[in-house]
């Protein structure tokens, strides 16, 4: 494929998930304007309250008289359980879909995430208050097509050799920064531009999806490794043509390749690094139940669950946290804005995290070979530093939101943006590196349904909140902390299953180094 091809396919690829990926992780800013036209205001009649103090001594918030800003628990509930159905959804249709897009490829996905993200911006535009329960099937829609542009866009870090772990960082980074695309609806509301007119709009625009469909992207997949004719417009024979489709995905993920008109298999070519990392995967991981039993595997989704429960609860709350910190509705609509513009940043943030992945790949290795020599060993090594890192950020969040001090709270919104920025891309990152390419979409899909189910608890977090604690979420805030700390155990996991494994090749080969590679 030519290098302008790969760039425009990129572009293209990269701005679908800027302005269409993560809209549902616009929340905080979709919700202000919901409660502000009353949707499930209903809700409010028996159990409307001033809202919870975290400082009392604020003579601001001491009357609903010099209030502007009333708590209703009963709306704040109904609102918090779409945003739990809608978060839950990505992940329950990056399972569904996952096997779906291994099976039948790019091309399909796309025409179905085309349909659902339509009809998500109609079904926005059409809701109002007296018909609030259409939001549930609305954000469905939009979680459903927003994840599958992740997913199916993925790929296109495969064009791009060394940089592959960055190019797919960089798709989430985009995916979490699409959350802005709500604050410009906010921004529009406020200036006078109805929420119907901007969900138009946002429905008309994705027409621009069928130029990357039908022109950039593949009918079936990117192959990773990249053959270094893929894409070359090649003159086909008949018995190419009529190749079964079994055996062209065995070419799509390596297994074998058809180059000028003669059969090269795999084994042929041991001293590419390419071909020595997909053989030892393949020995490692035989199929796919083997991925998924394996501690790797188990241990990525506590992980990726833990964490991800702390920004579930975190964006499914965000509103009535700040309405407990300030009672002056201009000023929650300004926190709003501000959180809702910080997460912008995630397209920013997340590819540093795949340069921590990326740093040492013309690097010679830890064990003193050429960087032509990386097995998935080393790749495995590098990883640790990147899950650290996130954890220890994600700890820095959780310590944050605890201070009650509203300008504080700038702080905790950076450091939220740039743990999840690392969060999905790292997870999304080191599924492609560690497993199998061809179970990518299994293994991706299986554990974004397996941690949605462990993000449910953030519904009974909130009722804990709103009923035990009285709003003050300061409780459930120091559990969620402690909590975090759990996710330690996969770096260390990291750690001695690459030491182990070193040591039991090199017994094998019967080599006085007990880091040196396998011989193939």
């Amino acid at each position: 494929m030519k290098q302008s091809k790969k760039i425009l396919t990129f572009l293209c690829s990269f701005s679908e998930c800027l302005f269409f990926g993560g809209l549902t992780y616009g929340w905080v800013a979709l919700v202000f304007i919901l409660k502000d036209r009353g949707f499930f205001s209903d809700e409010c009649d028996e159990d409307t309250t001033v809202a919870p103090l975290l400082n009392e001594s604020d003579d601001s918030c001491g009357s609903v008289v010099n209030s502007t800003e009333i708590s209703c628990p009963g709306q704040d509930g109904k609102l918090q359980v779409v945003f739990t159905v809608a978060a839950f959804t990505i992940n329950a249709t990056a399972f569904i879909i996952g096997p779906i897009y291994d099976k039948y490829g790019t091309r399909l996905v796309r025409i179905v995430f085309s349909v659902f993200l339509a009809l998500a911006f109609i079904l926005l535009a059409l809701s109002d208050p007296e018909k609030p329960n259409i939001l549930f099937p609305a954000t469905m829609f939009l979680s459903s097509g927003g994840i599958m542009i992740l997913l199916s866009n993925i790929q296109v870090g495969n064009l791009f050799g060394r940089w592959r772990s960055t190019i797919v960082t960089a798709f989430s980074g985009a995916f979490d920064s699409s959350a802005f695309v709500m604050l410009l609806v906010k921004i529009g509301y406020d200036g006078g531009v109805s929420m119907q007119t901007s969900f138009i709009i946002l429905a008309v625009a994705t027409l621009g999806f069928n130029l990357n469909t039908w022109i950039f992207l593949p009918v079936k997949h990117i192959p990773w490794p990249l053959p270094s004719d893929w894409g070359k417009p090649t003159k086909v024979d008949e018995e190419t043509k009529e190749k079964p489709p079994e055996q062209e995905e065995m070419k799509v993920y390596g297994e074998s390749e058809k180059v000028n008109g003669s059969h090269v298999d795999k084994t042929d070519d041991k001293n590419s690094s390419q071909s020595q990392l997909h053989d030892l995967l393949e020995r490692e991981y035989p199929n796919l139940r083997t991925c998924f039993i394996s501690p790797m595997y188990l241990l990525l989704l506590l992980w990726l669950s833990v964490i991800q429960l702390r920004h579930w609860f975190f964006l499914g709350t965000f509103n009535p946290w700040i309405n407990g910190m300030s009672c002056d509705k201009s000023e929650v609509s300004k926190y709003t804005s501000a959180f809702a513009s910080v997460q912008f940043c995630g397209i920013l943030f997340a590819p540093l995290c795949g340069l921590i992945l990326d740093r040492n790949r013309k690097k010679k290795t830890s064990t003193g070979r050429d960087a032509s020599e990386r097995t998935f060993l080393d790749d495995l090594e590098d990883s640790i530093l990147a899950f650290v890192v996130t954890i220890i950020i994600t700890l820095l969040f959780c310590v944050m939101i605890i201070v009650p001090i509203l300008e504080v709270q700038y702080v905790t919104f950076v450091l939220q943006v740039l743990s999840r920025a690392f969060l999905y891309g790292l997870a999304a990152a080191f599924i492609a590196t560690a497993f199998p390419m061809q179970y990518f979409g299994a293994l991706y899909g299986s554990g974004m349904i397996l941690t949605a189910v462990f993000g449910l608890l953030q519904r009974p977090l909130f009722r804990i909140t709103q009923s035990v604690s009285g709003g003050d979420p300061l409780a459930v805030n120091i559990f969620v902390l402690v909590l975090n700390f759990v996710p330690f155990l996969l770096p260390l996991y990291i750690h001695f299953y690459v030491k182990k494994k070193r040591v039991a090749i090199s017994q094998q080969n019967g080599t006085a180094d007990p880091l040196s590679p396998t011989v193939t």
